[in-house]
Parts: structure tokens; C-alpha cells; sequence
């Protein structure tokens, strides 16, 4: 099946922000007003080979790392907790890749009691 991409718009539009703090260390999809003062505090995240691209940080993880979503639409995972010249690793081509790898680490934790690695 062939899905068309998901936006940040379409997501705030219809979801908000998520939280799931029991899984793993938990996870975090900010909603869109910190997104937004996060952006207006520090600024958009470097990204790319010449970190001429600015990414806005939409979430995070209960152990300090981040996830940025591109403007081409990848969302990338943080090394470390700093956003201070990130060390960035790409998790998911776009938003929805993301949003079913978060699916499936809940299906996981649910059946073994382990959250997967997003």
C-alpha cells in the first residue's frame, strides 16, 4: 500500500502531542506550542552535510535524546542529550515512518515487556 506522507500540520491538526512515559525510558512527541518556543529558545537544530539546514526538535526520549524532523522530512535521533552541534542519526525517512517505528515499539513492550530502539 502506498501511503502519502504525513506532515507536521496533519499531525498537531489531528493528534496534538503523545506520550508514552511507561515504555522503555518513554517517548515524547512534543506538541506544536513547544515545538514552537523550543525553536524560538534555541533555534532550529543544524542538519546536513554543510548544517545549512535548520530542524525543529519534535520530541524526545525519557533517556535525554532528541528527535529532529528535517525540512526534506527525515526525522534524525540525537547521540547525546546536548543539541549543541548534534551528532545526529536518521531513524525514519519521514513522519509516519517514524510514528509506526514508535507503533512497534509499543507492540513490542506490550508482548516482552521491551521497547524496541527508535
Amino acid at each position: 500500500m502506498n501511503l502519502a506522507p504525513v506532515d507536521l500540520v496533519t499531525f498537531y491538526h489531528r493528534v496534538g502531542s503523545m506520550t508514552w512515559e511507561d515504555v522503555g525510558n518513554g517517548y515524547f512527541i512534543h506538541s506544536a506550542t513547544d515545538v514552537l518556543v523550543m525553536l524560538n529558545e534555541y533555534g532550529a537544530v543544524e542538519l546536513g552535510v554543510d548544517r545549512n539546514e535548520g530542524g525543529l526538535v519534535i520530541g524526545s526520549n525519557g533517556g535525554g535524546l532528541s528527535y529532529v524532523l528535517a525540512p526534506a522530512g527525515a526525522v534524525y535521533r540525537t547521540r547525546t542529550a546536548s543539541l549543541d552541534e548534534p551528532e545526529l542519526d536518521k531513524v525514519a525517512d519521514d513522519l509516519r515512518h517514524f510514528l509506526e517505528l514508535l507503533e512497534q515499539s509499543l507492540d513490542q513492550f506490550v508482548t516482552n515487556g521491551r521497547s524496541g530502539r527508535v
